[in-house]
């Protein structure tokens, strides 16, 4: 899938999605869209972010995210879950999927990538919340399952894109974590990288995903220090990104 990416005002959109009717999109480090330590969200980045995207933003669903593997499916009676607060987010949970329209789906990130679905036969979509946690959990597999036992999808006619993450460039990770991901991980100089955009990729096309339906935004939160947060960098207090899927 060929890549265009438009942005404005620190909002990052998949055109490639926004022309069959979704919203596939995600923020910079212009917003600050983290949960306080009380949990709520004083500043109202996500109503501007939400305002320039022509998304709902009282409608908006997040996640108290745990690094797993668990996919919720998003009803209308869920709208505005996570929204404002995060003692009302979906608990539990890594990634969502819906048919409902007008309900943006939510993805915290600051080095995990979001990764957004798009069936456009069924008119379903998702968002998933995937680090190397998250890819040892098969949750990109867990996806593309999730899709057909909701919707009956079918792999191949699922459009996947990747967000910004850290890359290969920068993912050093210890030998335990390395060993889980041979395949996928580079040694430089006596350290080990993980590619974890090449591992969610290869686990969507070992369960159908075409790989001409896979785009990747190739950007590292890590290396653009002036426009993505990453925890890696910066630590836990860093801020978050938010992206953002929705059917219009």
């Amino acid at each position: 899938m060929d890549i265009a990416l438009s942005e404005e005002k620190g909002c990052y959109t998949f055109e490639t999605f926004s022309q069959a009717s979704v919203l596939a999109a995600f923020s910079d480090r212009k917003f600050n869209m983290r949960f306080d330590e009380d949990f709520s969200i004083p500043r109202n980045d996500r109503e501007i972010f939400s305002r320039i995207l022509k998304a709902p933003a009282d409608r908006l669903v997040c996640m108290d995210q745990i690094h797993g593997g668990n996919i919720v499916l998003v009803h209308e009676t869920m709208k505005g879950r996570g929204a404002n607060s995060r003692v009302d987010a979906i608990p539990n949970a890594d990634a969502l999927i819906t048919r409902e329209k007008e309900i943006p789906l939510g993805v915290l990130t600051a080095d995990c990538a979001p990764v957004f679905f798009h069936d456009p036969k069924n008119q379903a979509c998702g968002i998933a919340h995937v680090g190397w946690r998250g890819l040892f959990n098969k949750l990109p597999q867990k996806m593309v399952a999730a899709f057909s036992g909701n919707f009956l999808s079918r792999a191949e006619d699922l459009h996947v894109a990747l967000g910004p993450m850290i890359r290969r460039c920068c993912y050093e990770v210890g030998g335990e974590v390395a060993s889980h991901f041979a395949e996928v991980v580079e040694n430089r100089d006596g350290k080990s990288y993980l590619d974890l955009a090449a591992g969610i990729v290869a686990d969507l096309q070992e369960n159908g995903v075409k790989k001409e339906n896979v785009e990747d935004c190739g950007l590292c939160t890590h290396c653009h220090e002036h426009r993505f947060y990453s925890y890696r960098r910066e630590g836990r207090d860093t801020g978050r990104m938010l992206s953002v899927m929705m059917l219009r």
